[in-house]
């Protein structure tokens, strides 16, 4: 790492992101973003930390459950090893994901066009779609969600 790049606190990761210090300490402990570059109080997080975060925002505001987005982060690690590619570019994808669905909102809003669905993976092969404008709060939709999961884990 170059002197130069930038090192962050957790406070200044969440004041950059708008989360909660508990919330990034809670991402690292989840295993959604790298554990620190080293141990103490000091600046010990970088740029990929951060842009790691924006990521998990970004797939948040699309509706994602911090599960999807976890195994999909996983996936990702797995696919961009030796490539060169980076979470820089996955982030750019879903932030154009975000702002193509926010002028597409402002369009339907416009012609009283029904709101989009939301997609939540349940288990292999299992998807439960609900109509955004019906939706319950995100953290009742999580329980809901890990309901299902757990209905379908005991079938073969």
């Amino acid at each position: 790492m170059a002197a130069d790049d930038a090192r962050y606190t957790t406070k200044d990761l969440a004041a950059l992101t708008g989360l909660s210090e508990r919330t990034v300490r809670y991402y690292v402990e989840e295993g959604l973003i790298p554990p620190p570059l080293a141990r103490g109080r000091g600046p010990n997080f970088d740029d990929s930390h951060l842009i790691r975060l924006r990521l998990i925002q970004a797939m948040q505001q699309a509706g994602n459950d911090l599960e999807s987005i976890g195994e999909y982060l996983r996936e990702l690690e797995g696919e961009m090893a030796g490539s060169g590619a980076s979470f820089e570019s996955v982030l750019a994808v879903w932030s154009g994901r975000g702002e193509r669905a926010r002028m597409a909102e402002q369009w339907r809003e416009r012609g009283d066009v029904p709101q989009p669905l939301l997609r939540y993976r349940v288990a292999e092969g299992v998807e439960l779609l609900v109509d955004s404008s019906a939706a319950p709060a995100m953290a009742r939709m999580q329980a809901i969600l890990l309901a299902l999961r757990k209905a379908f884990e005991g079938e073969d």
